[in-house]
């Protein structure tokens, strides 16, 4: 599995993995195995997704509940090269938000 790989004691000590590139949530099910497998072992975890949290909390996909679940960071937002001086932390442009255990800010799960 990619998370084993990613976790091979081959080179430096990682204290986190950041997820980013395409869309990580477009294919949910494979990345909610992922940060699973990953936070099972005390990993860190970013993701980077060019939806907001509202957006990607709006659709009635369980696999995006459980990637947010199991991220420690989500960086929301498209990337707008016009707002990129002085983004700030972590962030590629101001519109971006950091946001601290997402799936905090979600409602609670509904039964599908």
């Amino acid at each position: 599995m990619l998370a084993d790989a990613l976790l091979a004691p081959i080179g430096m000590p990682r204290d986190g993995v950041t997820i980013l590139g395409g869309e990580p949530l477009a294919q949910a099910a494979g990345l909610a195995a992922l940060l699973r497998k990953l936070k099972s072992r005390g990993i860190h975890t970013v993701v980077y997704t060019g939806y907001t949290l509202a957006a990607v909390a709006s659709r009635a996909d369980p696999a995006i509940r459980a990637a947010l679940e199991n991220t420690d960071l989500l960086i929301d937002g498209p990337y707008v090269s016009a707002l990129s001086s002085g983004a700030g932390e972590w962030r590629g442009s101001s519109n971006q938000r950091a946001i601290p255990t997402p799936s905090s800010l979600l409602g609670p799960a509904t039964a599908a």
